[in-house]
């Protein structure tokens, strides 16, 4: 039985450990940058521009949580419709949660 507990407790650590801000300190522009940009496979799109278009939004420091979630948006809203057709849309979507996720870790009320 304390095997198991111990088990359970490995995996827990193991799953939140790979979390990106789960460290204990707010994501990092770099973090961001590094967990945003992802390889492009044959099919799929290059997320360079997208992760950079969503960077020099939270380079600049925001008012508060609801303003750095507003730039977020305001910018997915604004790449959304060239995204769409182009197979980007998932890279679009990984940005704009990595955008949320530094917001609410850097600006928690």
């Amino acid at each position: 039985m304390p095997l198991a507990a111990v088990c359970a407790s490995l995996v827990l650590i193991l799953l939140t450990s790979c979390t990106p801000g789960r460290s204990g300190q707010p994501m990092t522009l770099a973090h961001f940058e590094n967990f945003c940009q992802v390889f492009p496979t044959p099919n799929s799109c290059d997320s360079t521009t997208i992760c950079g278009d969503f960077s020099n939004v939270l380079s600049s420091p925001s008012l508060g949580l609801d303003d750095c979630l507003a730039r977020c948006r305001r910018t997915k809203n604004h790449l959304q419709p060239s995204n769409i057709i182009n197979s980007c849309n998932g890279a679009l979507g990984r940005a704009w949660d990595l955008c949320s996720q530094f917001c609410r870790q850097n600006y928690a009320q």
